[in-house]
């Protein structure tokens, strides 16, 4: 945080970032406004991820083809320029949805772009460290965006106002990122990918991951962390209706503790994985976020243990803060499971980019994205199908299976490549 450049790396992601979740949240209560149909919620959410599927690796390509400075700013301001076009020409329904599908693509290229920027700021050997700040710059961000601008900005002064301030704040981003240095290091290198086709890009790409065991495994605990979460992202709402006995809409106040977890998380990360190994970290705590999951499942038992097995105040804590017993049980379990999100994120992502070459970082966080939301369709739909049909308990207990089995999986089935040792020559 001494470097000039790399505080203005940060703030320049907290205001891109406030003003990505304030739009997006935005554009979701507009489309609810006007249609008040779960059918339109739907094609909201599929604009949302029908770009990452379609360009996750072109822009992968990109970040490892141009300097990343001109990239971040570029992108920016075309984040500028299509918000200032929702203020000069409110959106209808039909413009909401091609804004949004807007405002995602220009995420999918925007953010590997800073995952692989942000090597060229830090010190190798403080990756961890810096990761953590960005990590827990993005929480800011969304915390920002999502529970404070948007809410009270739609409440107070309207949407064309909200649409301002986003607007003012991917300018202002833009020219923090100004300041930085180039970070074309790996245009200097001559990382060019020419004409080679995505498919042959992304075959290289996966060869290279298969190829280090090590970065194999962090990336498999990214991806099930990153499925797993949108798995919950379905249930949750479901969850609170029919086992918490409380509206979906509280879903930010009951899980609003997993950010003190997530916090936490992101500030003793670094030191558990240079006293444990990085590897080490990523896999135990995405099996204590699966833990975490599959607690939920077992929340009306879990409160009986607390309460009459160990003999803890539970019922009396939950009077006083006026909170029913079962929704501070779900509280409870949510801050470990944040604290093991935020863990996973920061020491994954940080071998990931520390193995990859300069001219390979931006591919490699395009491909774990792409192979996160590819991956998470099939369970996400499949999450609330078995929900509606077996109960939102089982199906907890199930996503939590499910993540643990896969991450096992990966850990025993992925084996360190041999090491060739130097046979003396003979002498002839």
């Amino acid at each position: 945080m001494a470097d000039d450049r790399f505080r203005a790396f940060l703030v320049a992601r907290v205001l891109a970032g406030a003003a990505q979740s304030a739009l997006v949240y935005a554009f979701l209560l507009l489309v609810v406004d006007q249609t008040a149909s779960a059918t339109f919620n739907s094609l909201f959410v599929i604009c949302s991820i029908l770009p990452a599927i379609l360009f996750g690796l072109p822009a992968g390509v990109a970040v490892d083809e141009f300097p990343r400075r001109g990239m971040l700013i570029a992108l920016n301001l075309l984040r500028f320029a299509a918000v200032v076009l929702l203020i000069v020409s409110p959106p209808s329904l039909v413009g909401i949805f091609a804004a949004t599908l807007a405002l995602w693509t220009i995420f999918q290229f925007y953010s590997p772009t800073e995952n692989a920027a942000l090597v060229g700021l830090v010190p190798r050997g403080r990756l961890s460290d810096g990761q953590a700040l960005y990590n827990l710059a993005g929480t800011l961000a969304q915390l920002i965006g999502l529970v404070f601008l948007a809410p009270l900005m739609l409440k107070t002064v309207g949407v064309g106002a909200l649409f301002a301030v986003c607007a003012a704040f991917c300018f202002v981003a833009a020219g923090l990122e100004l300041l930085l240095p180039p970070l074309d290091e790996h245009v200097r290198r001559g990382a060019h990918l020419g004409a080679r086709s995505l498919r042959s890009t992304l075959g290289e790409g996966l060869a290279a991951v298969r190829g280090d065991p090590v970065t194999l495994r962090a990336m498999a605990a990214d991806v099930l962390i990153g499925i797993g979460m949108s798995a919950l992202v379905v249930i949750v709402p479901l969850y609170l209706r029919g086992v918490l006995d409380t509206p979906a809409e509280n879903t930010v106040f009951v899980f609003a503790p997993a950010s003190l977890g997530l916090v936490l998380g992101l500030r003793v990360a670094p030191r558990f994985g240079a006293a444990l190994g990085e590897q080490r970290v990523a896999v135990g705590a995405l099996l204590g976020f699966a833990l975490c999951v599959g607690a939920l499942g077992f929340v009306v038992d879990f409160r009986a243990f607390l309460n009459d097995g160990l003999g803890l105040p539970l019922d009396r804590a939950a009077d006083l803060l006026r909170i029913p017993a079962l929704t501070l049980v779900a509280m409870l379990i949510s801050i470990p499971a944040g604290f093991c999100s935020a863990i996973v994120g920061v020491a994954a992502r940080s071998i990931v980019l520390g193995r990859t070459p300069p001219g390979r970082r931006g591919q490699a966080v395009a491909t774990v994205s792409l192979t996160q939301n590819v991956g998470a369709l099939v369970p996400t739909l499949l999450a609330g199908i078995a929900a509606d049909a077996f109960g939102v308990e089982r199906v907890a207990v199930a996503i939590a299976v499910a993540i643990a089995t896969a991450g096992i999986g990966v850990q025993m089935a992925v084996r360190p490549l041999p090491v060739v040792s130097a046979v003396p020559s003979s002498g002839h």
